[in-house]
């Protein structure tokens, strides 16, 4: 009987240990969800640094730590650009890639366009 109670005792302490975030790494709202019960404090998070609540998913959040695994708000990344790195990691922001259309003039004066891609990091 005692096993059992120190088996229970251990994998009750795991459970709440797993709900916060690891202090020093950065989180995508999505991946926080993942992690715990985040819906609260990241909407008290995104409303406290005033980016756009549409964006939660996709806001990159830095884990404080604390007894609660406190969260503060790096950046919101923009849609669909927060990227979850693999456990013990931190997520990352997506660069946004833009084509530039640009004439080009040849040594006969004919025109024709390049392509250009850049990669562009908010």
């Amino acid at each position: 009987m005692k096993f059992t109670t120190i088996i229970i005792a251990l994998a009750s302490a795991t459970y709440v240990m797993a709900g916060n975030c690891d202090r020093g790494l950065s989180y995508c709202g999505r991946s926080l969800l993942h992690v715990g019960k985040y819906a609260p404090q990241i909407e008290e998070a995104v409303q406290k640094a005033g980016t756009n609540p549409a964006h939660m998913l996709d806001t990159l959040f830095y884990c404080v730590g604390g007894k609660n695994g406190d969260i503060e708000v790096i950046k919101d990344c923009g849609s669909g650009r927060c990227a979850d790195s693999g456990p013990g990691k931190s997520d990352i922001c997506l660069p946004s890639s833009r084509i530039h259309l640009m004439l080009e003039v040849d040594s006969k004066e004919r025109f024709s366009v390049k392509n250009e891609e850049v990669n562009v990091w908010w």
